[in-house]
């Protein structure tokens, strides 16, 4: 996609969100949605058929954002290792960043769809690290694949979803921050480690 093209994109989806923030989606027009972007029909045209094309565009943006704010962090390398605080801390800073798009989805009833989107990009993120885990008896294990390896990444990225509903409950008054700093206490397992394989 050229740099022209991704910004008509981009813009889009930024209005989409703008005008969701006061009407539901049933209710914004094409004609509505490009003068709010400042684009023309043609470039709407160009990437969508739909306006729930748009929202499915939202969702796959913010995903893949995810990603990148992982994989493109210099201290993710290929062989370093990510830490608990560090994931932690890339979730926090990364959806802080964007908490204009998850109020909004949330307040929209969309937050089931995005957050089951969102959990299974933390899987495939996560999956494919050689993982070590403190148990709640304070016992350590490391793990790369299994059963009980698969279950484990299922539970850390439960965990941080969990994290994430309560936020969006109180309507993100306080920070992300500082619900997983009190929440993390009560965790059964913990992420301490991950190196990939």
């Amino acid at each position: 996609m050229s740099n022209r093209n991704q910004e008509g994109s981009e813009k889009l989806r930024r209005a989409f969100i703008t005008l969701l923030e006061v009407k539901p989606i049933k209710e914004i027009s094409v004609k509505e949605l490009v003068a709010e972007a400042g684009v023309n029909r043609s470039t709407y045209n160009y990437h969508y058929y739909a306006i729930e094309d748009v929202l499915e565009d939202v969702i796959v943006d913010f995903t893949r954002g995810l990603r990148e704010s992982f994989t493109l962090s210099s201290s993710y390398g290929h062989t370093s290792k990510l830490k608990g605080f560090e994931v932690e801390h890339a979730v926090i800073e990364y959806f802080e960043s964007r908490k204009k798009t998850i109020t909004t989805l949330y307040k929209a009833g969309y937050w089931l769809m995005f957050m089951d989107r969102v959990e299974r990009e933390f899987e495939n993120i996560f999956r494919g690290y050689s993982m070590l885990f403190i148990t709640d008896k304070g016992e350590k294990e490391e793990m790369s694949e299994g059963l009980s390896y698969e279950l484990r990444i299922k539970e850390f990225c439960y965990s941080i979803i969990a994290d994430l509903q309560f936020w969006m409950e109180y309507k993100a008054i306080i920070s992300l921050e500082e619900v997983m700093s009190v929440v993390k206490h009560v965790k059964h397992v913990h992420l301490l480690s991950a190196k990939r394989k």
